[in-house]
């Protein structure tokens, strides 16, 4: 079978990928050689324990996932001490190391003073699956320390501390490292220096009733043993309830050969703002054309070769998937009330026209009537029980937050998604969970980052997302805006020639009276049912919001302009290029959820 055909669509599984980070003390004072040994004794036992549960969970749920042996590995700066306990422990159990390094390796080496500690670095770097460089031109050490952290972060599911508990000692320190996991709802597993044999966790996902703040004063110390199960069961298994029927049913999801949904397109051309195409009636797989563009936007720097495979290939998969299906449900709940309200319209006519028609033709005029009301009937249920609304909007979200990973991939960032234990009614989610267990398998870049590659990445964003975003918001604000704009004139004129209507037989009532009764069925045929059109129009309109949708769109096109400027004038830097992408991300994402809270309120509804 064709792999370009769309009924070849299928959502890849992820795999049960689990990530853990590390941040604490080097070997000094608060850290001693002593206590270092002790402790990873115990982080041997908490990665053990972690990578059983790990396999009971996917196991436990093996359906959701495309392997079933979970793949554990550490994420870590290598610096002296708590980095490189962690990453030893972590090679001993068998898991992945992935290295962030704040400064280029050379620059970085000479940080450690014995000739043993570079030694032991360059051992390390010979045995990690990716090592990335980041650029700390124009930083100081401490906030290239600290970007490597926060790094590691966004790259970690869980983290390891190994801290005192004491506040900072400055900027990048391990408790300000500790207090970003904890606002964002991220497991830290904590190993205090001074009983290092011992292990608890910071953590709020199981509270009744979370903290509001996020100082991590507020959230409670516990024993790790007790949580264990419950804290890698919600990091990798699949939402329980509605929201995991939810995600089987995106995995039951079959392509169509043909959509017979046409109503909305043909109104759009109606309304004189676009041209009827073969896609409206056959949906497109896009999956060849997005390899390519995918492809190119990765492949502008032949360092990210396995970047680009598993963008191209897992990620690029999953999103034709979740567009294909967003796509046509989306052409589906448009379509069905735009033909509700016209269909009630017509229902209307047939009724009127029962006035003007001879006896002999009233019962058929009835039946058609009964058809038209039996079809809307049919439609509505159809559109509320196979959920429709839902899954036009699910789908979306779900689409357009992979395509965005494509662009934050390149530059190690992580997307704005609800982590289990984040303060959110969401983080429980299967769009979130989805989304996430995608975007762990895509790789660190194994590669130095350097003005060069700043400058490819750059490049790539504005080319293959910033501009076609903007041009497509330029137009679709103005087709929503003209399309309002026609569809408003449309209603306003029937209800004004209504009310000539009204005056004009009334001034023959007046006048003519004998002309009156001899129009007296058409009048009352015309001054029902073009209030009834003007309505199902408006009704139409209001439904679509057209004008909101074409005011978000012009936002989102003006937000995106700004910061495509921004990015073609600013010098390259690496934390100010990953910002200004992430910033994109957010405008792209915060356009979705506006638009998903706009017309989440708007679900089919009979024409009443």
């Amino acid at each position: 079978m064709s792999p370009t055909r769309p009924d070849a669509l299928l959502l890849p599984l992820p795999r049960a990928f689990l990530r853990v980070g590390v941040t604490g003390h080097r070997i000094g004072a608060k850290f001693s050689l002593a206590a270092a040994a002790e402790a990873q004794k115990t982080i041997e036992r908490v990665l053990a324990d972690m990578a059983r549960l790990a396999r009971d969970t996917v196991l436990r749920d093996g359906w959701a996932f495309a392997d079933s042996t979970p793949v554990l590995s550490t994420v870590s700066s290598l610096a002296e001490g708590s980095d490189r306990v962690v990453a030893d422990a972590g090679l001993a159990a068998g898991l992945a190391l992935n290295v962030i390094l704040p400064f280029p390796r050379a620059d970085y080496r000479r940080d450690f003073e014995s000739d043993a500690s570079r030694s032991e670095f360059d051992r390390f770097l010979t045995r990690a699956e990716a090592v990335f460089e980041l650029d700390s031109r124009g930083k100081t050490a401490a906030r290239a320390y600290e970007a490597a952290g926060l790094l590691m972060l966004a790259n970690a599911d869980i983290v390891i501390a190994i801290w005192d508990q004491l506040p900072a000692d400055g900027i990048g320190g391990t408790a300000l490292i500790v207090e970003h996991a904890v606002a964002e709802g991220v497991p830290v597993i904590l190993i205090d220096p001074r009983t290092p044999s011992q292990a608890s966790i910071l953590w709020r996902a199981d509270l009744t009733l979370p903290t509001a703040r996020t100082g991590i004063e507020d959230v409670p110390r516990r024993a790790l043993d007790a949580l264990m199960p419950s804290m890698v069961a919600l990091m990798l298994a699949p939402p329980e309830g509605a929201e995991r029927q939810a995600f089987r049913a995106l995995l039951a999801e079959k392509p169509r050969r043909w959509n017979i949904a046409i109503a909305y397109p043909l109104l759009m051309f109606l309304a004189g703002v676009r041209k009827v195409r073969l896609s409206d009636l056959r949906l497109p797989d896009r999956r060849q054309d997005g390899a390519a563009r995918w492809r190119d936007y990765l492949r502008s720097d032949a360092r990210n070769k396995i970047l680009e495979t598993v963008v191209t290939d897992k990620l690029l998969a999953a999103y034709s998937f979740a567009d294909y299906f967003s796509i046509r449900y989306a052409q589906i709940y448009r379509s069905a009330y735009v033909f509700s309200y016209a269909a009630a319209a017509g229902a209307v006519l047939l009724a009127l026209s029962s006035l003007l028609a001879p006896l002999t033709l009233k019962p058929e005029l009835l039946i058609c009537e009964i058809v038209l009301i039996v079809a809307i009937l049919l439609v509505i249920w159809r559109g509320g029980h196979n959920q429709w609304h839902r899954r036009w909007l699910e789908y979306r979200r779900l689409s357009e937050t992979l395509r965005h990973l494509r662009l934050l991939a390149p530059l190690g960032a992580a997307a704005r998604l609800d982590r289990p234990g984040s303060r959110t009614d969401r983080s429980h989610g299967w769009i979130s969970w989805y989304a996430r267990a995608i975007e762990r398998e895509i790789p660190l870049p194994n590669l130095a980052v350097d003005v060069a590659y700043l400058a490819v990445v750059r490049d790539a964003v504005r080319a293959a997302e910033l501009r076609s975003q903007i041009d497509y918001n330029r137009l679709n604000a103005h087709a929503m805006h003209e399309a309002g704009e026609r569809l408003h004139f449309a209603g306003s004129c029937l209800f004004w020639t209504t009310f000539a209507l009204c005056l004009v037989y009334l001034a023959i009532v007046l006048f003519a009276a004998e002309l009156a009764h001899s129009y007296r069925e058409w009048a009352v045929v015309l001054t029902a049912l073009f209030p009834t059109v003007g309505a199902a129009i408006n009704a139409i309109r209001a439904q679509g919001d057209f004008q909101s949708v074409a005011e978000r769109s012009r936002e989102t096109a003006q937000n995106l302009e700004t910061l495509d400027a921004a990015l073609a004038d600013e010098p390259l830097e690496f934390a100010r290029l990953a910002d200004r992408i992430e910033k994109a991300a957010d405008v792209l994402m915060a356009d979705v959820a506006e638009w998903h809270v706009l017309f989440r309120t708007l679900p089919l509804s009979l024409p009443a």
